[in-house]
C-alpha cells in the first residue's frame, strides 16, 4: 500500500513537472499557447498583432534548428539586443525553413483577416504582385472550408509555412495552398521582422530565440 501511494506520488509529480512542457510558451498579451516544437522546428518567437487597443491575433514564429544556426553563425557572439537589421534580414533571406502560425484572439470575418494580410504585404512586395492575390484568396477559401461558420473567429489558426520560395498556407491545420513566390515569402517574412513590424514582440523574442540557438 505504501509503494503504492509513492507511486501515485511520484506519477503526480511528474504530471505537475511535465505540464509547463505540455503548454509550450505563453503570448503574455492574449494568453495564447504556442507549442516548444512544431513539425520539427523550434519555437524561437511570440507576439501579438494589435489594432488600436484590439489584441487581433497572438503569432509564433518557428524555424529550423540546425539551419538556421548554419545560416546565421556569423551572430553568434551578439548580444539579442544589439542586433541591427542586417541580422533580420539575414533571417528573412536565410534559406532555412520558417513558419508563422497566427492564432485569432478576437474575431473578424475572412474577409477583413484576408484582407489585412495583403494590405500588410502589399506595400513590401517588389513585383509578383499577382502572388499576394493568391494569398488572399487561399485564407478566403481556407476559412470557408475549414473556419467555423467560415469566419476567421476566435481560436482560429493560420499557418504559413516558408521554406525558400515556397509558402505552404493552411487554416486550422488543413493545407490549402502552396504558393511559389521568393518576393511573396520575403515580404510575409518582413511584416514581421522589419523597421515597421506590425508584431514588435515577436521581432524583439525571435532574436532573443534566435540568437540562442547559435
Amino acid at each position: 500500500e505504501i509503494s503504492d501511494r509513492m507511486a501515485l506520488r511520484t506519477a503526480s509529480l511528474l504530471l505537475v513537472l511535465a505540464a509547463p512542457l505540455a503548454l509550450g510558451r505563453i503570448e503574455p498579451s492574449t494568453k495564447i499557447s504556442f507549442p516548444e516544437k512544431r513539425g520539427g522546428q523550434s519555437l524561437v518567437g511570440v507576439g501579438v498583432r494589435k489594432k488600436g487597443p484590439i489584441k487581433v491575433y497572438g503569432v509564433g514564429m518557428y524555424v529550423d534548428g540546425f539551419a538556421s544556426k548554419m545560416s546565421l553563425s556569423k551572430f553568434k557572439s551578439t548580444a539579442a539586443e544589439k542586433v541591427d537589421s542586417s541580422f533580420y534580414k539575414a533571417c528573412v533571406e536565410g534559406g532555412f525553413g520558417k513558419t508563422l502560425v497566427l492564432k485569432m484572439k478576437f474575431g473578424v470575418s475572412k474577409e477583413k483577416m484576408a484582407g489585412a494580410i495583403a494590405d500588410s504585404v502589399k506595400p513590401r512586395i517588389s513585383g509578383d504582385k499577382s502572388a499576394v492575390a493568391k494569398l488572399e484568396e487561399s485564407l478566403l477559401v481556407g476559412c470557408d472550408k475549414y473556419a467555423k461558420d467560415g469566419r476567421a473567429g476566435p481560436g482560429t489558426e493560420f499557418c504559413f509555412a516558408i521554406r525558400g520560395a515556397s509558402m505552404g498556407v493552411s487554416v486550422n491545420g488543413k493545407s490549402v495552398a502552396t504558393i511559389s513566390s521568393k518576393p511573396l515569402c520575403k515580404a510575409l517574412l518582413n511584416c514581421y521582422l522589419d523597421g515597421s513590424s506590425v508584431s514588435p514582440g515577436l521581432k524583439s523574442t525571435c532574436a532573443e530565440g534566435l540568437i540562442g540557438l547559435l
